[in-house]
């Protein structure tokens, strides 16, 4: 379902695709700069496909039950991103679900409390980040390292 926003927004993309010269040139770097909200109608049914629900976060379960032991609590694994990095974000959580991680995917483009939050807690690290109760893990690199060591499990469900 298409609201009206998304009509707009892609309306206005159109516009400013067919803007000659310098002009059109700088609309479309300052679309670029802020992270493309003007785009393509398939472009923002794509991000809302990936989103999956309207407040921009999901919530994927491993595809087989997990064991931990019986009194220990699972930490929770959340996925951030934007916009503009949401491509990436997947890499992240093919490779979570691929160790059968349960975890959340959190779009922050349009919640600049959350932006501001993830970037004071993310050590440096950019977007796209996952982070394990609450500590900043990093991206692609660095989760990979944590899955060859065996160190990604025990974060997540305990010793």
């Amino acid at each position: 379902m298409t609201t009206f926003a998304d009509r707009l927004r892609a309306k206005a993309h159109g516009a400013i695709e067919m803007l000659p010269g310098k002009v059109g040139e700088l609309a479309r770097k300052a679309n670029e700069a802020l992270g493309r909200p003007l785009a393509d109608s398939h472009e923002l049914e794509d991000r809302k496909a990936f989103t999956g629900v309207a407040g921009g976060a999901r919530i994927v379960a491993a595809s087989r039950p997990v064991v931990a032991a019986p009194d220990a609590e699972i930490a929770l694994v959340v996925v951030y991103h934007m916009d503009k990095s949401r491509r990436d974000s997947t890499v992240l959580t093919d490779m979570l679900t691929a160790e059968l991680i349960p975890f959340r995917v959190i779009n922050i483009q349009e919640d600049p409390s959350a932006q501001m939050s993830v970037k004071r807690d993310s050590k440096g690290f950019r977007l796209p980040l996952v982070m394990i109760a609450g500590e900043a893990i990093g991206g692609r690199a660095e989760l990979s390292n944590l899955i060859a060591s065996g160190q990604l499990k025990k974060r997540v469900f305990g010793a």
